[in-house]
C-alpha cells in the first residue's frame, strides 16, 4: 500500500521565489540534493533538472520564471547537513507551497510507519511564519 503524506502551507497573498527560497534557506534549509540542486520548472512538472551547488542564483531566477508563467515549480530542499529534506512545490503562483517529505523521512518513533510532522513543522515554521502565512495542512494517507 502507498502513502500520500505532504505538508501545505497556504500565504495571504503570492509571494515569490526569492522571498519563499531565500526565507527556507536563511533558516536553514539548503538546495543541496545530494550535492547537486534538483529542481522542476517545466509546465508538465514532470522533468526535473539538475544544477551545481554554485548555480543557486540561476536556479531561483529559472523558477521565479516558472512561477510567472504557469504558477508552479518545485525544488529539492534539505535541512543542514542532515540529508533530510523533501520536494518543496511552489503552487497557485506563490500562495501555496507543498513539502513532500520523502528524502530520508524523519518517521515518529512512537507511531509506527507515520511522519514526524513535528520535526518538519519546527524548521519551516519559523523560516517561514513572517511570510504572510495564514495556516498548514499535515497529510499522511494511505492511498
Amino acid at each position: 500500500m502507498s502513502r500520500y503524506v505532504g505538508i501545505k502551507f497556504e500565504f495571504g497573498s503570492r509571494l515569490s521565489i526569492q522571498e519563499l527560497i531565500g526565507s527556507l534557506t536563511r533558516g536553514g534549509w539548503r538546495l543541496d540534493d545530494g550535492g547537486q540542486i534538483n529542481y522542476l520548472v517545466e509546465p508538465d512538472m514532470t522533468d526535473w533538472d539538475t544544477g551545481p551547488l554554485g548555480a543557486v542564483p540561476a536556479v531561483i531566477e529559472k523558477m521565479e520564471q516558472a512561477r510567472e508563467a504557469h504558477g508552479a515549480c518545485a525544488v529539492i530542499l534539505t535541512w543542514g547537513a542532515t540529508g533530510i529534506g523533501g520536494s518543496f512545490l511552489v503552487l497557485s503562483g506563490g500562495e501555496r507551497l507543498m513539502l513532500d517529505p520523502r528524502v530520508d523521512t524523519v518517521y515518529r518513533k512512537d507511531a509506527d510507519g507515520y511522519v514526524d510532522f513535528e520535526w518538519y513543522l519546527a524548521k519551516i515554521l519559523p523560516a517561514v511564519g513572517g511570510l504572510g502565512l495564514s495556516g498548514y495542512t499535515a497529510v499522511d494517507l494511505p492511498s
